[in-house]
């Protein structure tokens, strides 16, 4: 799932480039935090939550919107400074809510959890422990993949321009924006 050519992917290279690899692990993070919500959702199920009227189209348009917004800001936005930013708890919050909804607002990533958990059940008929040693192994396998993203992202840093980097943001935007635009005709076809 972590090699998906999606937002996540997109967001991880452009922050590991723009603010080193520290940056992209803690969208990483982010990222693991959100499926480890949404497999410990699909493993006790959502009996406890009332059910939500259209909660996918919603879902849809939020998360469209969000991309939307964070692709035109990476279009739009100045040449990047080749510059290494001191680490803060203001970027801890901020990459580590990027990574975190970025993955949690595509519905799309709930629902191939729910597909998993139900294969996983229904066709392996996996234990309880099973269960959970395969979801933990999901979630390392993924959380690895991306630091290494992150890294190797970083360590070509060093051959990137400001005019390249430009480049890659607006590569990055155009993505984020096809990808919200993507959520936002799901939600305007019903689902």
């Amino acid at each position: 799932m972590s090699l998906m050519l999606g937002t996540v992917f997109f967001a991880l290279i452009q922050i590991s480039i723009d603010n080193g690899y520290k940056g992209g692990l803690l969208i990483a993070l982010g990222v693991i935090t959100s499926d480890a919500i949404m497999i410990t959702l699909t493993i006790f199920g959502t009996r406890l939550f009332p059910p939500i009227d259209h909660f996918e189209m919603y879902a849809s348009v939020v998360g469209g919107l969000l991309l939307l917004t964070l692709g035109l800001t990476s279009i739009f936005r100045k040449a990047p400074r080749l510059v290494y930013p001191k680490s803060r708890l203001g970027n801890f919050v901020y990459f580590f809510s990027k990574g975190f909804l970025l993955n949690g607002l595509n519905p799309a990533n709930f629902f191939i959890w729910v597909a998993i958990t139900t294969n996983i059940h229904a066709n392996l008929q996996y234990t309880h422990t099973q269960t959970s040693l395969y979801f933990l192994g999901c979630l390392l396998a993924i959380f690895l993949t991306e630091a290494a993203i992150a890294v190797f992202a970083y360590r070509l840093k060093q051959y990137f321009t400001p005019r390249l980097l430009s480049y890659v943001n607006k590569v990055a935007g155009s993505a984020f924006v096809v990808f919200g635009l993507r959520l936002l005709w799901t939600a305007m076809k019903g689902g």
